[in-house]
């Protein structure tokens, strides 16, 4: 027997049709919590619960596997690994060669995080659209609803608990007086390490709803969903979503419409969108304009200039992929540079910043970056036909909020991105399916 032929037997199954949905359940509430698991001494499993059900769909779904998900893998394990076999840098810099067992353990949860996220587009490609979009919906207003309870019900003990329980002490985000001095108010944690998770997961929902669903009243409900999580998680990062959307919108039109119709709703929407921020965020802008507003010099500004340095002594592949303390000295060098306190950015849990978006380019170079962006590109024309660029954009727009590309919160979210686009193709029909390897 086949393995394709033995999964849909095993599917079948009137006994083993829950396995599947299950599977899903710990995923995502793996992937939401972003728990470790301590496997002895300093080595831990980030987010187990999600790399467990992720490889549970694997195994499940494992016949279910296509040729351009398989070239997918096999190009992107290479991409990556010829970033630390072949990285000039680790001839160059003997420094980086301490950094050894770090680069060695980001690798293999690399090799987790990645069939994980196989697993889990393999078996939504199995559900339709709409259940698709009812599950992001679901997640959408189960965060805001939670986010009432722990503000003005009573869960904020509960939550408090649970976060104690599940993290290390250090993990765990106490600056209830930042929060009232940026935002007016304590920001919601709902049983996450930190805020920013809140918003990491509405963000990803409010996503894979928008692509996947198919009734026209979601286009004002959007933007209802971004105004209250903007008001209610007190995120500026719920933003992301509007150009992602916009390019969910365009990837239905001809493509001598798509590019004018995107242009014209960025001059007319983008304004709309900085007025809001404007409106929500004052005390924050004001901050970052001072340049005092840490947070922003750590996703941003930071980056950026350790980018350039890096780039500028090791331009093929980086520094690598993983092991972001092989960059403590350009921090270093960085913050010299900006006139930062560099012993306070040391203490911080990212050295390199936390812009996912700037680090992987730092980490992969300008040749691995061009070849991982390629193979990103590449899969989504094979899985997400006409909405790839949604797909490309959505992702993009995420990772600006996460602190890297190795590890289960980027797949993860690249799972949940691409499963919603090729969800939309199913959806509209034939018309979408332009793939140059082979049917969606």
């Amino acid at each position: 027997m086949t393995p394709a032929a033995a999964s849909r037997r095993a599917a079948s199954a009137p006994s083993a049709r829950w396995v599947p949905g299950a599977l899903l359940v710990v995923f995502a509430a793996g992937y939401y919590l972003y728990a470790d698991l301590p496997l002895g001494g300093s080595l831990r499993l980030p987010a187990a619960g999600a790399v467990i059900g992720g490889l549970g769909l694997l195994a499940w779904h494992l016949g279910r596997l296509r040729y351009g998900d398989l070239w997918f893998a096999g190009a992107v394990t290479a991409i990556t690994l010829a970033s630390l076999v072949l990285n000039p840098a680790f001839y160059e810099d003997p420094a980086l060669r301490r950094y050894a067992v770090d680069y060695a353990t980001s690798y293999l949860v690399f090799l987790a995080s990645l069939p994980m996220a196989l697993g889990v587009v393999a078996g939504l490609r199995l559900l339709p659209a709409s259940a698709i979009a009812r599950g992001g919906l679901v997640t959408a207003i189960a965060i805001l609803a939670g986010v009432l309870a722990e503000r003005y019900g009573g869960l904020d003990a509960l939550s408090d608990r649970v976060r104690a329980s599940l993290f290390p002490p250090e993990l765990i985000y106490a600056e209830n007086l930042r929060d009232q001095l940026m935002y007016g108010a304590v920001r919601p944690k709902l049983f996450t390490s930190e805020p920013s998770h809140v918003a990491k997961a509405y963000v990803l929902a409010l996503l894979v709803w928008y692509v996947a669903a198919a009734k026209r009243w979601r286009i004002p409900a959007l933007y209802a969903f971004v105004a209250a999580g903007v008001i209610l998680i007190k995120s500026p990062g719920v933003l992301v979503v509007l150009p992602a959307i916009w390019i969910a919108d365009c990837c239905k039109l001809r493509r001598s419409r798509w590019l004018v119709t995107l242009l014209v709703g960025g001059v007319f929407l983008s304004p709309v969108a900085w007025l809001a921020a404007e409106w929500a965020f004052s005390d924050r802008l004001a901050h970052i304009a001072s340049g005092r507003d840490g947070s922003f010099i750590i996703r941003i500004a930071l980056p950026w200039e350790v980018l350039g340095q890096v780039w500028a002594e090791h331009p093929l592949f980086g520094l690598g992929v993983g092991a972001k303390e092989s960059g403590i000295p350009y921090a270093i060098a960085a913050a010299h540079t900006m006139a930062l306190d560099a012993g306070l950015l040391l203490q911080t849990t990212a050295p390199l910043g936390n812009n996912g978006l700037l680090i992987g380019l730092i980490q992969l170079g300008v040749l691995g970056s061009l070849l991982f962006g390629l193979t990103l590109v590449a899969f989504w024309r094979f899985a997400c036909g006409a909405y790839w660029p949604f797909a490309a954009v959505a992702l993009a727009s995420y990772l600006v909020l996460i602190g890297g590309i190795n590890d289960p919160r980027f797949w993860g979210g690249f799972a949940l991105i691409s499963a919603a686009a090729a969800a939309a193709v199913r959806r509209d029909g034939p018309q979408a399916q332009r793939t140059p390897l082979g049917p969606v």
